[in-house]
């Protein structure tokens, strides 16, 4: 019997990890990309691995709360407006999805994929020898405000429920345990569970293995056509020239509808930018990671400095930099934290990334009706650093097996179909 080979289209984490969870089971693999390897969002992102992320974006109060937010120039949400019937569609079934049944749903989950993902993580950097500065001495979530800190306590209460590491601080808790970086606030939620490294170098040397271990990478390669004969893909055309395998994954992030679109697959999905940039020499570097509640921003000290992301920006398939976000980024650093409050940002390279959205918040992962050999791993919004390895064997166990491990008709490519 002859060996099986797939094609992955997209080379970030997630197509990567399926990469290499499919050449672990005998298949052979190459991965086609449009980019140069680096241009895509698991390079620029907070590195968090985080089960406590178990709220997906669509949720109840978010849709009032964006309205808000898009009256505010520097606010972390911004939707351009435009006549867009996908985005239309997809506005249609978010708001549709923003309830509290659809959570209660979704939680339990995105907990099995993070934790499952995150063991996977462990097993990757110690199989391989990969040095990112992972380390799991966990996350804080830093409220400035009562509010904000009652909120994120019902957040604890489920977390709790789900058997996850989580408990509420007082002020002096918290600078227990981040000693080095003075916060404006009055008490956070610590996520013992949750740790992070730093993305952008564990990228290259999980790329240099899975180069070593015989997988071809292709970059530059735009993908120009989809062959499909009957219910079967038979080839893919791109600038470089043509590729044909047993199996296709599309792991190309928010231009994998674009590519779906082809062959008649619609996945509703938008692209969410963020921004990041980094401080390679900070006044204060922090102990841990943390997310400034009110302002929507992800603190990391990483190995090469200490980076800043945030903002959600639906503006369409764009990398431009809209430097009223930066500002509002920067803003919220000065606000919480006052060590920073001197810092000259006006050199700092800002990083814009983006993330993968759909309409409930949940990923698409597994096989589809469309073509019996196309498989699909996209739509992880911000938790695309944490379900990485996941979904990638998950996709792995599907061309395979013909099952995944964990599944759910909630993560189902076909259920906007």
């Amino acid at each position: 019997m002859s060996k099986q080979k797939a094609i992955v289209i997209g080379a970030g984490i997630v197509g990567l990890s399926t990469a290499y969870y499919l050449n672990k089971r005998g298949v052979e693999v190459e991965i086609i990309d449009a980019g140069d390897g680096t241009n895509n969002c698991s390079y620029g992102n907070a590195g968090y691995i985080s089960p406590s992320h178990i709220i997906p974006l669509a949720s109840p109060g978010i849709i009032s709360q964006g309205l808000r937010w898009m009256l505010n120039p520097e606010s972390p949400f911004y939707i351009k407006p435009r006549l867009d019937a996908d985005l239309i569609r997809w506005g249609l079934l978010f708001k549709k999805a923003s309830n509290a049944a659809r959570v209660n749903a979704a939680a339990p989950v995105l907990k099995d994929l993070m934790v499952k993902s995150q063991q996977l993580y462990e097993e990757i950097i110690q199989d391989e020898s990969i040095d990112a500065g992972y380390r799991k001495p966990g996350l804080l979530m830093i409220c400035k405000t009562k509010e904000a800190l009652h909120h994120e306590v019902e957040l604890v209460e489920m977390a709790q429920k789900l058997g996850l590491d989580a408990e509420v601080l007082t002020r002096e808790a918290t600078e227990k345990l981040e000693p080095n970086v003075e916060y404006d606030m009055v008490g956070s939620v610590y996520f013992g569970c949750d740790a992070w490294m730093t993305p952008h170098n564990f990228m290259k040397l999980f790329q240099e293995r899975i180069k070593e271990s015989g997988i071809k990478i292709h970059f530059k390669n735009e993908l120009q056509r989809i062959v499909k004969i009957g219910n079967k893909i038979t080839e893919i055309i791109t600038n470089e020239g043509s590729y044909s395998a047993d199996h296709y994954v599309i792991t190309a992030g928010s231009w994998s509808p674009l590519l779906a679109k082809q062959i008649g697959l619609r996945i509703p999905l938008q692209g969410g930018k963020g921004y990041s940039f980094m401080l390679p020499s900070p006044p204060k570097m922090t102990t841990l990671p943390s997310i400034l509640v009110e302002g929507r921003l992800a603190t990391t000290p990483m190995q090469d400095g200490l980076r800043f992301a945030g903002t959600m920006e639906l503006t369409g398939l764009n990398h431009k930099v809209n430097q009223n976000r930066v500002n509002g980024i920067i803003k919220s650093i000065k606000e919480f934290m006052p060590d920073f409050r001197a810092v000259d940002f006006s050199e700092v390279k800002t990083w814009a990334g983006l993330r993968p959205c759909t309409p409930d918040g949940l990923p698409y992962i597994g096989a589809t009706k469309n073509s019996r050999n196309l498989y699909i791993g996209t739509g992880h919004a911000m938790l695309g650093w944490t379900l990485g390895p996941v979904t990638g064997q998950l996709l792995a166990e599907q061309i395979t097996e013909g099952q995944m491990s964990i599944s759910s008709p909630l993560i189902g490519v076909d259920r906007y179909a």
